[in-house]
């Protein structure tokens, strides 16, 4: 079972902020804080959930 830390406010922080720090460093220190195998993760996670994806990268077509 994994032990979730509890957030620590610091002086001018932004609690919120802290979490999303923490869960970032904890995903990539999970893959060896290696940029690509992070990208091959997060691609195949949003492959399994089953939601749409944006793509941006497509040409908008004019009105």
């Amino acid at each position: 079972m994994k032990t979730v830390k509890e957030p620590t406010v610091q002086t001018g922080g932004d609690v919120v902020l802290q979490e999303i720090w923490r869960i970032k460093d904890e995903l990539s220190a999970a893959r060896g804080h290696n940029v690509h195998r992070l990208f091959a993760d997060a691609c195949e996670r949003q492959k399994r959930s089953g939601h749409p994806v944006v793509n941006l990268q497509t040409k908008r077509r004019k009105a």
